[in-house]
């Protein structure tokens, strides 16, 4: 892909009934809210999930439209056509070669389980939104359970986060917060209807979904 065109991202918000700006602007302050609370439980540690770390970035990480939608933006906002050219072409690369997996994400979970996480597990892909220098191109406005990762507790009381957060914490006695409930508070904004990954959003925006 050569050309990236700039997406009118509040036009296509507006046709869902939804102010983007405003609908924007309270996902900005529960990410402010997550950070600030989420910083003064953690502070005095030298947490090894940090801006810089990459080990997230290599996960299927779920994103809302409203999420991917500001995220989109503030990419507009602040890189140039060919540089937004390169994150679709690389979307598309991820989602053509695991299309089945990522669809079937949008499916009720199989049989017996009640959520996505077994399927989640099998998709593994470097995030298009990774600079080449391994720091993420929209940490500012990066989602919510980027903000968590490595710094909140999972439903079995264990760590969200990679191996190193796990080893980092062992042993320690600890008060944080609680992923998925704190995730469940974005069902109160618009455009939370749903949960998927980047490659998906992208290649919707950019490209007709087959089938």
């Amino acid at each position: 892909m050569d050309r990236c065109p700039t997406i009118d991202i509040r036009e296509l918000v507006q046709r869902r009934g939804v102010d983007f700006d405003d609908a924007f602007a309270s996902l900005l302050r529960l990410y402010l809210d997550v950070d600030r609370h989420s910083g003064e439980l953690t502070a005095g540690y030298d947490l090894p999930c940090h801006k810089g770390c990459d080990g997230c970035c290599h996960e299927s990480v779920f994103v809302t439209p409203l999420e991917f939608y500001g995220v989109w933006t503030w990419l507009q906002e602040h890189y140039g056509e060919g540089e937004r050219a390169e994150i679709v072409r690389r979307a598309r690369a991820i989602y053509e070669a695991q299309r089945d997996a990522i669809r079937a994400l949008n499916a009720p979970p199989p049989l017996g389980e009640v959520d996505h996480t077994q399927v989640a597990r099998t998709i593994r892909f470097r995030c298009p939104l990774l600079g080449d220098d391994g720091g993420c191109l929209v940490y500012p406005v990066r989602e919510l359970y980027a903000r968590l990762f490595g710094c909140s507790f999972n439903e079995q009381s264990g760590i969200y986060g990679c191996d190193l957060s796990g080893k980092y914490f062992a042993n320690k006695e600890l008060t944080l917060l609680r992923a998925r409930s704190v995730a469940l508070q974005l069902n109160d904004l618009p455009l939370t209807d749903m949960r998927q990954i980047y490659p998906y959003y992208i290649y919707e925006l950019f490209g007709v979904l087959e089938g």
